[in-house]
Formats: C-alpha cells, sequence, structure tokens
C-alpha cells in the first residue's frame, strides 16, 4: 500500500504542528537566537534570582521549541523517508540539539559551584516551577567531580561505547532451517516463529543453528559483555559511588532496596509460580522431556478474531470506562484530531510509539492490521498519550516531561483493562483461554524473566567490581546456573543454552531490566484494584498521570496508590498472576 491510497482520517495531521516551511524555519532561526541568549548567562546566570530565573526561563523556551522542531520533523520523517525535505528538517533539528548540548555545559557546574546562592534563589515565589529541576542538579553535588576531571571524563565518551557498538555491528548469518523439506530463512526476526512451530525437530535444528554462530563468537562476544561491565564500573568509581548498581539507581533517585525487593520477590519467593506454569505447559504439550526451546510451543490457538478501527475504538472506549469520562474524552478527541498514524505502507516505519512535544499534541504511529495485537498496541500507545496530554494539561513544562522509569504504567494499566473486557466477553472457551495464555506469556516475561535477567547483569558488574575475570567459560556457565534455578526441574537446558546470553541486548543498558518488571507489577497491581471497583485507586491513579516529572519516579507512584518499596504491591501482582494461572488451567482442560 502506498500513502497516497490511505484515507486522509487514518493518518495523522502534523499541520497542527507546522503549517508550512516558513513557520519550520522561522522557530529554526528564533531556536539560535535563543541559545545566544542562553550562552550571554555565562558567568552571570547565578549573580541574582532574577539573572538566574531569566536564565530558566530562556532556556525553558528554547527546549520547548526544540521538541517541536524535533518532534514535526522525525514524525514526518518517520512516514516519508525519503522526502528529502523532511530529513532536511530533522537533520536541522538534531544539529541544534547537538550544539544545545554542548555550548550549555557551563550550566550545572555554574549551580553547584554557587549553590549556596541558588537554594536561596529557588526559595523565590518567581522560581516554584525550577524548584524540583533545580534541586535535581543539586543532588549530583556529592558525584560532581572539578572542572577539569569533567572535562576528562567527557573527553572519554568517545571511547566508553566501543563494546556496546561492537555488538551493535556484529551481524551474524545462520543456516537455513529445514521445514516440510524446504529452506527457510532464519534471523533474529524469524527464530521466534520457528520456535513455535509444532514440529520439534524444526524448534531444535532452528535453536541449534542460530546459537551454535554465537557459540563461534563466543570469546568476542564476551570481549564486549565484560567490556561493557568494566565501563560501568569505571564510571561508577570516577564519581564515587559505591558500586554500578548505585550509580544507576541514583539517576532515577531510587534506593537500593527496591532492586532488591523486585529480585526477592520474583526470584525467591514467587518463582514456585512460574515452575507451576512451566509443569503445566509440559503437560498440555505432551512431552516427556521438555527443552527451554519448546517453552514457546502455544499452548493454544492464537486468537483469529479480526477488527476494524472503528470497532477497535468502541472496543477500548468501553475498556477504560472505569478511568472516567475525562479519559475517555481524551481517546476520543485522538481520533477526531488525528493524533494516529494507522496503517502500514510502504517505506514507513515499523513498530509503534507515542511522540510528542508539550507544545504538541501525542501522536501515535502504528502499523494496524485488524488483529488482537494491533488492538492491544492501539491502546497500549493511547495510554502513553492519554499520559502525556494529562501532563502536559496540569503541568508547566518545566516539569511535564516523566521519566522512563515510570512511562510503561500506563501504558500496560490500559493493557490490563482491555484484557479485563476481552475476557469479560469473550465469545467462546477458545477466545477466553487465547486471551489468557497472551496474559500469561507477557507476564512471565516481565515479572519472572527480567528479574532474572537483572540478578544475572548485577553478578557480572560484581565480578568485575570484584577484580574477577569474565571468561566465556565463566560467563556462559553462570548464566547456565541461573537459567536452570528459574526454569525449575520440568525444562532441561540444551547444551547451547549459555551461550544464549550474547543474544540479548538488555545487557548492555547498565540495570535497565528491573524497570520493566516494577512496570509490570504497577500495572497489574493497579488494574486489579480497578476491576474491583477500588474509586480511590482509580482517583490516585488519575492524579499520577497529571503529575508528569514532578517528583522522583518512587513519590509518583506512591500517588499513583502503590509503593513499590513494599511488599504489598508485589503481593497484589503475584496474586494477580495466580489467578490468571488458576483461571487458565480450569480453561485448558476444557477445550
Amino acid at each position: 500500500m502506498e500513502r497516497k491510497d490511505i484515507e486522509l482520517q487514518y493518518t495523522w495531521d502534523l499541520s497542527s504542528i507546522y503549517q508550512n516551511d516558513q513557520v519550520f524555519n522561522n522557530d529554526v532561526n528564533k531556536a539560535k537566537d535563543l541559545l545566544n541568549k542562553c550562552i550571554s548567562y555565562k558567568g552571570i546566570l547565578s549573580s541574582s534570582s532574577s539573572n538566574y530565573l531569566a536564565y530558566l526561563e530562556t532556556q525553558t523556551t528554547l527546549s520547548r521549541l526544540l521538541n517541536k522542531l524535533y518532534c514535526y520533523a522525525h514524525l514526518a520523517s518517520d512516514v516519508e523517508p525519503d522526502n528529502q525535505a523532511h530529513q532536511q528538517k530533522l537533520s536541522e533539528a538534531l544539529t541544534l540539539f547537538q550544539q544545545v548540548s554542548n555550548e550549555l555545559t557551563f550550566v550545572d557546574l555554574e549551580i553547584i559551584e554557587h549553590q549556596e546562592q541558588i537554594r536561596e534563589y529557588i526559595k523565590d515565589p518567581r522560581l516554584k516551577n525550577y524548584v524540583y529541576t533545580t534541586n535535581e542538579v543539586l543532588r549530583y553535588i556529592p558525584h560532581t567531580l572539578t572542572k577539569e576531571m569533567e572535562e576528562l571524563l567527557s573527553e572519554t565518551n568517545k571511547i566508553s561505547d566501543v563494546s556496546s557498538n561492537v555488538f551493535s555491528a556484529l551481524r551474524l548469518e545462520f543456516d537455513p532451517v529445514m521445514v516440510d523439506g524446504k529452506e527457510e530463512f532464519l534471523n533474529q526476526g524469524t527464530l521466534s516463529i520457528f520456535l513455535k512451530n509444532k514440529d520439534a525437530s524444526v524448534r531444535k535444528q532452528a535453536y541449534e543453528n542460530f546459537f551454535s554462530k554465537y557459540k563461534a563468537f563466543e570469546n568476542v562476544y564476551a570481549n564486549t559483555l565484560s567490556g561493557v561491565m568494566k565501563k560501568d564500573a569505571f564510571y561508577a568509581k570516577a564519581r564515587k559511588y559505591q558500586d554500578s548498581l548505585e550509580a544507576s539507581l541514583f539517576h532515577d533517585d531510587a534506593p537500593r532496596k527496591l532492586f532488591e525487593k523486585i529480585l526477592e520477590m520474583a526470584n525467591l519467593k514467587y518463582r514456585p509460580l512460574f515452575h507451576r506454569y512451566n509443569a503445566l505447559k509440559k503437560k498440555v504439550l505432551k512431552l516427556d522431556t521438555m527443552y527451554n526451546y519448546d517453552l514457546s510451543v502455544p499452548l493454544v490457538e492464537e486468537n483469529e478474531r479480526k477488527f476494524e478501527i472503528e470497532e477497535a475504538f468502541s472496543i477500548i472506549l468501553e475498556a477504560v470506562t472505569p478511568l472516567g469520562q475525562e479519559y475517555q474524552a481524551i481517546i476520543k478527541k485522538s481520533k477526531e484530531e488525528r493524533w494516529i498514524d494507522f496503517y502500514p505502507h510502504v517505506k514507513k516505519r515499523s513498530g509503534a510509539y507515542s511522540s510528542g512535544a508539550y507544545d504538541t499534541k501525542p501522536f501515535i504511529l502504528m502499523n494496524f492490521v485488524g488483529d488482537y495485537s494491533s488492538l492491544s498496541t492501539m491502546i497500549h500507545e493511547l495510554g502513553h498519550s492519554c499520559h502525556s496530554y494529562l501532563s502536559n494539561h496540569n503541568q508547566p513544562a518545566e516539569t511535564a516531561d516523566y521519566r522512563i522509569f515510570v512511562a510503561e504504567v500506563a501504558s500496560t494499566v490500559n493493557e490490563m483493562l482491555l484484557m479485563q473486557y476481552m475476557m469479560k466477553n469473550a465469545k467462546s472457551k477458545q477466545e477466553k483461554a487465547s486471551l489468557l495464555y497472551e496474559l500469561l506469556e507477557e507476564c512471565v516475561g516481565l515479572i519472572f524473566r527480567q528479574p532474572m535477567f537483572a540478578d544475572y547483569e548485577h553478578k557480572l558488574h560484581q565480578a568485575v567490581e570484584n577484580d574477577q575475570p569474565l571468561s566465556s567459560q565463566n560467563i556462559t556457565e553462570l548464566y547456565n546456573q541461573l537459567n536452570q534455578a528459574y526454569f525449575g526441574d520440568d525444562v532441561v537446558l540444551h547444551e547451547l543454552a549459555g551461550v544464549s546470553c550474547y543474544y540479548i541486548p538488555h545487557f548492555y543498558y547498565n540495570y535497565y531490566v528491573y524497570k520493566y518488571t516494577l512496570g509490570m507489577c504497577t500495572s497489574l497491581a493497579i488494574a486489579n484494584r480497578i476491576e474491583k471497583g477500588d474509586q480511590e485507586q482509580v482517583d490516585n491513579y488519575l492524579a499520577f498521570l497529571k503529575s508528569g516529572g514532578s517528583d522522583s519516579p518512587i513519590e509518583l507512584l506512591k500517588k499513583a496508590g502503590v509503593d513499590p518499596t513494599k511488599d504489598e504491591l508485589y503481593i497484589d501482582a503475584f496474586n494477580y498472576f495466580e489467578s490468571i494461572l488458576n483461571q487458565f488451567e480450569e480453561i485448558i482442560t476444557t477445550i
């Protein structure tokens, strides 16, 4: 399908951002002038509260303008990548961002150097919108070095990502898989398809053909992985953190006990639930021996129900009814004002996302094909967009932007509300079983698999910090050990399971994966309470969505009615998983 063949109502309306090139170019020039004005405050921004306020207001205006320029350029480029005018705009926006980053490095250092004056300035009522962001800069004082050391560390950034870049640059080629006597292409995208094949020989062959290539390059991958761990340890030590974990958690203003709590709950207290699920898989699949590569075989037929876009909107509006009319009105607005670019077409970017700026609508790109996954993706991205809309309309620009740490809560709560609605309205046992199975698989990936990844990553970091060598042998042996404990006695590990650690990009993200678990547990707990008619939970959740980035992520989650440092959140989440497992066990025996 070509873009020109799609009805206008099913494409997004970017003219609400810029009506023509001249307006875009005018804003580029305004941004350049604002940058020069910001630079003029160098050395004097801390000389008075008025100067500090004037700089911050100028910088905020610049930031809003840059985000608006970039938003338009990247959205336009993602649907029409061959349009050179769009590419030119994107290049201009990215160049401006880089210039701003380079030219305004003095700001944080000057704030820290004159911290006593700055602390007094933010008591001025005129600066109330800047209190939190200023305190965030001041929070880093114990980990900010001298000007000379900061400049030296900034120079190391040029080489610090070498290991990650090597990992990204490696492009392995795999032997094909024989299916029904024909050779089928194998790569990272098709592996998951082969692992769902009902023929055990196809699954085994695909797994071996894929991971034998990682085995052949295991020493290269071992060096890239250990290089990343060493980089994290170096920067943590240089900036006077206790270790790499503390350095990562500090950025999100999260306590160590949060990380430890997630690992304790998922890897120790509630892991028997996952073992029980694997035992059920072995029974349903009627396997005498179940290998780790057998775990993706569907236990029920995929939900084949199809949806038109109008029907999808009707279902979504019904699913989010518990969140109230204000929330539903935002979703209606998304359709009326054409926030969403729905259909796939030639050269359009794949996947889906929600993206916008403070001064734009929260646009959504997706590739709607009418299946349940499209419906689920649609409500997921609308969760992000509703979060952004409520934040932008209830917070000043300075505190509207929320962190990735809490970003997936709104989208996943929406998914859970959809799942609850669809299960209540399932037209058959088969459809309900399919929905339950999909939810179980999603939960497994986020509340069980990711904490195991987090534990593994932490142990690798600890090894480096304790000056222990990381060879491919001990890297893969550790992964095997943790995998066996994770899967349980009903799963037999293939001999290549150890090298499968080299396939996972998340280990290069520096303690990111535990956030998936936090987001899912939070969403499960919130959705479960909403389903039970807890109006206080609804009110708390909406208050959280309206709070943007006005506080630390932990405090924002508490505002949502959940405390991620307490047991109650995880008890609610894992009990919900158990209830879904109970329902699935009951229904799978009757279809």
